[in-house]
């Protein structure tokens, strides 16, 4: 969501919608974890289902294999010899267990509880001989069961071969229990079991988020050392890696910002400085005139006086304009080809008027003569401002020095002027700060402090490096360095230029 967005709801009276990295994670680890669990307890359940069933349908075989056991043919008859007074289920009609038999297609036996049906029979078999089957039947009390059919050979005295078919019904109620018990027990294990892990995952994740609940108490600690400045965040007790580059920044951010404020209270102070002492002086120089205007020394000067006051003031608000408009990301740059030699012409002419000599004391040393692309605007500026800077503060009579070069395949605009006075390395790390002067007393009324300020501005704009140096005691230089890269023009383009 962009920053105007976030104005237009605010305006329009909606709040923005907050998200929360811990409910976030608390969610998004519940889900895949609840998910696998899901998974987990979804596969137990139809195994242990199977399992459960399975050891129902062989307790069945097993118990029609032991009535089989006791099924007999002897002299031509089968015998049943099974003692049902030790198989209760087969009588009772509390969950009861009926059985039939058959020989050559009549019924030879039945479980005495069925004698409460006399009219019903079970399924007989219809498989083949040595075959055992489980189905899902309704038995005769009308409960759902299952039933197990067989069809078998019994022992025989004589070895001869008489098939018999069993049918046994058994009531599924207790199984059916049983699966739902098995689920119920599975399904609170899988609730409790989410609870559990979701308590766990908040308490951990609230626990790795307590350097973030530190970091946000220590911004709200943040309070005023002075009046000018904040007092940056303290190291914690126990250092957080992921946390720590933001602790960082934010310190490295409350320091830049410190500075700023600094440099802005400063520029305030130096602007209304260098404003109140002309119009202090016009004040002056008015309340003079309008006292002793008979007075010839004060008035034949005054016009010029107040003149050259009123230009003066004028020149500093054109600075104070354009050192605005280079800071601005709006600055229009219109890239186009140029040549150094004809730039350097351009602005010795144009300060020409200022410094008559300049043709004289400007040594020009251009190794390559190459068109390059840049804005006109930028770099008559930056020339202009150096230029300027370098023939007022170098001794008369003395050499300023322009050299245009490559090196390490970018362009180097290097300009280099002799001083009167040493410049000490804090005062040239201050050079770029607006109003910034190396005279304290500020006695000169015609410099500002303010064309460095603004080539500074310019080389940001156009991502040129900017540096100074002291390659001598007495010797101040300033390097431009702009990139090659996109700043050639091919020589057809010049071609083109040159003829418009």
């Amino acid at each position: 969501m962009s920053v105007k967005s976030v104005y237009q709801q605010l305006a329009s009276g909606q709040s923005a919608r907050l998200t929360s990295i811990e409910r976030k994670l608390i969610n998004s680890v519940s889900l895949v974890f609840g998910f696998f669990l899901f998974a987990v307890f979804l596969s137990v359940d139809i195994g242990l289902d199977d399992w459960v069933e399975d050891q129902f349908n062989q307790a069945m075989l097993n118990k029609a294999n032991y009535l089989k056991s006791e099924i007999s043919f002897n002299h031509d008859k089968v015998e049943f010899t099974a003692d049902l007074r030790f198989l209760p289920e087969y009588s009772s009609e509390q969950d009861p267990h009926y059985f039939q038999i058959w020989h050559d297609g009549k019924t030879i036996g039945r479980s005495p509880n069925l004698s409460s049906y006399p009219n019903v029979d079970l399924i007989a078999p219809d498989i083949a001989i040595g075959e055992q089957r489980i189905i899902d039947v309704v038995m005769p009390n009308g409960e759902l069961g299952k039933a197990t059919l067989s069809n078998f050979v019994p022992q025989s005295d004589d070895g001869s071969i008489e098939p018999v078919s069993m049918t046994i019904y058994e009531s599924a109620g207790g199984l059916d229990s049983l699966l739902w018990l098995v689920d119920g027990l599975l399904i609170s294990s899988f609730l409790i079991a989410i609870v559990v892990m979701r308590f766990v995952t908040q308490t951990i994740i609230r626990r790795g988020l307590a350097p973030l609940d530190k970091l946000n108490e220590d911004l709200k600690a943040l309070s005023l050392t002075d009046q000018h400045s904040v007092s940056e965040l303290d190291l914690p007790d126990k250092r957080v890696e992921e946390i720590e580059p933001i602790r960082k920044e934010l310190n490295r951010f409350i320091r830049s910002n410190q500075q700023l404020i600094k440099n802005e209270q400063r520029i305030t102070g130096d602007i209304a400085h260098e404003l109140k002492t002309p119009l202090a002086e016009m004040i002056t120089l008015s309340e003079v005139y309008l006292r002793y205007p008979d007075d010839e020394r004060i008035s034949k000067t005054y016009p010029d006086d107040i003149l050259a006051i009123a230009k003066r003031m004028k020149s500093i608000v054109e600075k104070l304009l354009l050192l605005q408009r280079t800071a601005s990301p709006s600055l229009n740059l219109r890239k186009e080809a140029l040549s150094i030699r004809s730039v350097l012409a351009q602005v010795k002419q144009d300060i020409e008027f200022k410094y008559p000599d300049v043709a004289q004391r400007l040594e020009q040393k251009c190794e390559t003569d190459e068109w390059f692309l840049t804005d006109r605007f930028s770099l008559e500026t930056i020339l202009i401002n150096l230029l300027d800077n370098a023939l007022y503060y170098s001794p008369a009579q003395t050499k300023v020095e322009a050299c245009w070069h490559e090196q390490d395949g970018d362009y180097e605009l290097s300009i280099s002027n002799h001083l009167n006075h040493t410049i000490s390395q804090e005062q040239l790390d201050k050079m770029v700060q607006p109003l910034f002067q190396i005279d304290d007393s500020r006695t000169n009324n015609e410099r500002f402090g303010l064309g460095l300020s603004i080539i500074n501005n310019i080389c940001q704009q156009h991502g040129y490096g900017l540096d100074f140096s002291l390659p001598e005691s007495l010797k101040f230089t300033v390097s431009i360095r702009i990139p090659k890269i996109g700043a050639q023009v091919e020589d057809e383009y010049v071609e083109g230029e040159a003829v418009v």
